[in-house]
């Protein structure tokens, strides 16, 4: 298998469960979101914005977030283990970059180019990590992202959208098996 095959095909989601507590070095974080960087992205308009979240500025989000947990949720739906996987990210994530799309533009079909780009980006973050044996990333959609308190939170302006959390952290090993389905059952023929 070509190198490039193998780095996509062994990309893998690694969720904050399994991070080890281990912090990455600074320059894995650089590396990460210069390579976000080299997305592609129309009219390179460079959609992107990152706010990196580590040591108190981490944990200072990880107990906000647990706290509109708690206060949002109705008694007869809360869970306690979401209470705790919560509380567990503050000794394994290393790390939380916040991912953020800035539109320049009116115009919906630029935005929706946009949210696009950030996504391409959040895909080289993902391949990138692949060079660091130790460490690993998740992207969440979670933990409030769609509500209007972390737009608040991070000082988001009203051309910007949240699109989530790429969340890192150290591993003592990778997974790469997968369940991949063969990819000729998604190719549509045309008549």
């Amino acid at each position: 298998m070509d190198n490039i095959n193998k780095i996509i095909q062994e990309r893998r989601s690694h969720y904050p469960h399994e991070f080890n507590g281990q912090q990455l070095d600074n320059n894995i974080i650089d590396t990460l979101i210069e390579n976000a960087c080299w997305a592609p992205n129309h009219t390179l308009n460079f959609p992107w914005r990152f706010i990196v979240l580590k040591n108190e500025a981490l944990k200072n989000w990880l107990q906000l977030v647990l706290d509109n947990l708690i206060k949002d949720t109705p008694p007869e739906k809360f869970n306690q283990k979401k209470v705790d996987k919560i509380q567990a990210y503050q000794t394994q994530v290393s790390h939380a970059i916040v991912l953020v799309c800035e539109h320049d533009s009116e115009s919906v079909n630029k935005q929706k180019e946009d949210l696009l780009a950030v996504a391409c980006g959040v895909q080289n973050m993902y391949l990138s990590l692949s060079q660091f044996s130790n460490a690993g990333g998740y992207w969440s959609t979670g933990m409030g992202t769609y509500g209007d308190g972390m737009h608040s939170y991070f000082n988001l302006k009203s051309n910007q959208v949240l699109m989530g959390y790429f969340m890192l952290g150290g591993l003592d090993k990778k997974r790469t098996e997968s369940h991949r389905k063969d990819f000729r059952q998604f190719i549509i023929s045309v008549k």
